[in-house]
């Protein structure tokens, strides 16, 4: 065998298994996506939206009685639904240990979050993010487990905040 054909294998080693001789744990990831269906049935995707990754979870505004509300003043309640929703997040954002990771959605609404510790945390996209004209907000729970990618759905059913576009 040549020598450089045995520092090559050294090193392939010494990548799988470290220092140590144990095997190296996989690095984790969670992959995703984001999109919503318009009031066709149509998917949008989610294109170039912040996604972050967090520890805890957040309080969601309330949204009983939208229906009963007329049109204008619906849309006004939601608009402040979303701001109070990005206020409290942008409160939490600076405190240590709550932000996990951030990524930024492709032009089809997938994203990756890469060299994730295995662990429970929640995906959240909130204000100003939109998909067609709809204001979204998602906080989805998730697990990350060893030796397994994560992934999550964002969708019209799991939203965090009712949405509403306005013609």
């Amino acid at each position: 065998m040549t020598v450089s054909r045995f520092v090559v294998i050294f090193l392939v080693l010494s990548v799988l298994f470290g220092a140590s001789g144990e095997p190296a744990a996989a690095e984790q990831w969670l992959l995703g996506s984001l999109g919503i269906s318009d009031d066709r049935g149509r998917r949008i995707y989610g294109e170039y939206l912040s996604v972050f990754l967090t520890s805890k979870k957040i309080s969601v505004p309330r949204f009983a009685g939208l229906d009963a509300l007329e049109r204008h003043r619906r849309l006004d309640r939601i608009n402040q639904m979303h701001l109070n929703f990005y206020k409290q997040f942008a409160e939490h954002r600076n405190q240590p240990g709550y932000l996990v990771a951030h990524t930024e959605s492709s032009d089809t609404g997938n994203f990756a979050f890469l060299n994730v510790p295995p662990g429970d945390y929640y995906v959240v996209v909130t204000f100003p993010a939109m998909i067609g004209g709809y204001k979204v907000a998602w906080q989805e729970p998730v697990s990350v487990r060893a030796g397994r990618p994560g992934h999550i759905t964002l969708c019209s059913r799991n939203l965090a905040l009712p949405t509403d576009r306005r013609d």
